[in-house]
């Protein structure tokens, strides 16, 4: 990602600062520039290369038409919304976004038991979501099967499922609000939230220097370093990382579709090469590529996949943010002084980044956002509370 230019020690007042430059930050900073307010962002590392960066930029829905939950409803409007979000980027950035409904094989073995429940449990939900645009067949497909694992197998096929090259879609989002004039502070940790004369006042440090921001409004989409922030103003919420450990090799097969073995491996088309994930290591916080992912990923591959080799070309990892109960944390923290938040997406960050950023955009501005955040809320219980809680 770019770096922008030397910060200045004071700086503002801006209508919106965001505290975070991953893809629901950017995303909703993006869509406030467009509505044609003066939007500052703020990061303590590099723009974009957190979560977002490290995800494999999947954006599936498994057919479904009819949400079962709040937060499967929201998941599927999103995804949905893809389309013509991804569109308005790269008008914005005048980038294009590769973009690939190629679909996607999900292959369950019959001859273990937990992939056996897992099959049922995805059974009962297509019939729940009224999901009809797949087919089912009990052979592998014949672009997978001379590299196939022996032995019986349930294989689910959804020609409309999507993926995205999320690294291509955060630098768009980065160069499209360059382009509309958007304040951009990359290295800048801040240190301090506080009001003078009725303005919200981030005190942050970059490259040694003090940096002071000045904005009406601020959101807080700094995905797992949310609490650093939050601590600032003496609130903390139930979140925690979740490390997830990818790795690329070379592709072998032609297709340019998504393969899912069971729910805990997948490979997506990037070019000439796959990307293998992902390991789910809960409360784990360091970012470093280990022999656990090495051994899970061999493992996985070697499971759906004997005959390919583990030669990995790149690999790496990343920390998403996952609160108690699962769900994000969307909405205000303090509505008096302008302050908002969203994080907790989890797994679903690139997939809930276009719905995210326009119920953001609307709350920011006091209008009814175009999907309830109410399950969402920050301070329902077992969300936000006091640090000192």
């Amino acid at each position: 990602m770019p770096s922008e230019n030397p910060h200045p020690s004071s700086t503002g007042p801006y209508d919106l600062a965001v505290v975070g430059a991953g893809v629901i930050g950017l995303a909703t900073a993006l869509e406030e520039s467009l509505r044609g307010r003066r939007v500052a962002v703020i990061d303590a590392g590099a723009f974009g290369l957190g979560a977002s960066w490290a995800a494999a930029g999947i954006l599936n829905t498994r057919a479904g038409l009819l949400g079962n939950s709040p937060f499967r409803e929201f998941h599927l409007r999103s995804v949905g919304a893809y389309p013509e979000w991804i569109a308005r980027v790269e008008s914005a950035s005048g980038r294009t976004v590769p973009y690939s409904r190629a679909g996607d094989y999900q292959i369950f073995p019959l001859d273990d038991p937990a992939s056996r429940l897992a099959l049922h449990e995805r059974e009962d939900q297509l019939f729940r979501e009224k999901a009809h645009a797949f087919t089912v067949r009990d052979a592998w497909p014949d672009f997978l099967a001379p590299h196939a694992a022996p032995g019986p197998v349930r294989v689910f096929h959804y020609p409309g499922e999507a993926y995205i090259q999320n690294r291509v879609l955060l630098e768009s989002l980065t160069e499209a609000l360059r382009r509309g004039g958007a304040g951009l502070f990359p290295g800048a940790r801040v240190e301090k939230i506080g009001r003078e004369n009725g303005v919200n006042v981030l005190e942050a440090v970059a490259e040694g220097r003090g940096v002071r921001i000045l904005a009406d409004q601020v959101l807080i989409a700094a995905g797992t370093g949310c609490n650093e922030i939050l601590g600032l103003l003496g609130l903390s919420l139930p979140l925690s990382p979740v490390k997830g450990q990818l790795a690329m090799l070379p592709r072998f097969y032609s297709q340019d579709t998504m393969v899912h073995g069971v729910e805990k491996f997948y490979l997506i088309p990037r070019g000439d090469h796959l990307i293998a994930g992902a390991t789910t290591e809960r409360g784990v916080d360091d970012t470093e590529f280990n022999a656990l992912g090495d051994a899970y990923l061999t493992a996985q591959l070697r499971r759906f996949f004997p005959r390919v080799k583990p030669d990995w070309v790149e690999t790496w990892s990343g920390l998403r943010p996952r609160c108690a109960d699962r769900l994000p944390v969307m909405g205000w923290v303090d509505e008096a002084a302008g302050i908002a938040i969203s994080t907790g997406h989890y797994k679903s960050g690139i997939s809930l980044a276009p719905l995210s950023a326009r119920c953001l955009s609307a709350l920011l501005h006091g209008e009814k956002p175009p999907a309830s955040l109410a399950p969402f809320d920050p301070w329902r219980a077992g969300a936000l509370q006091s640090a000192a809680a």
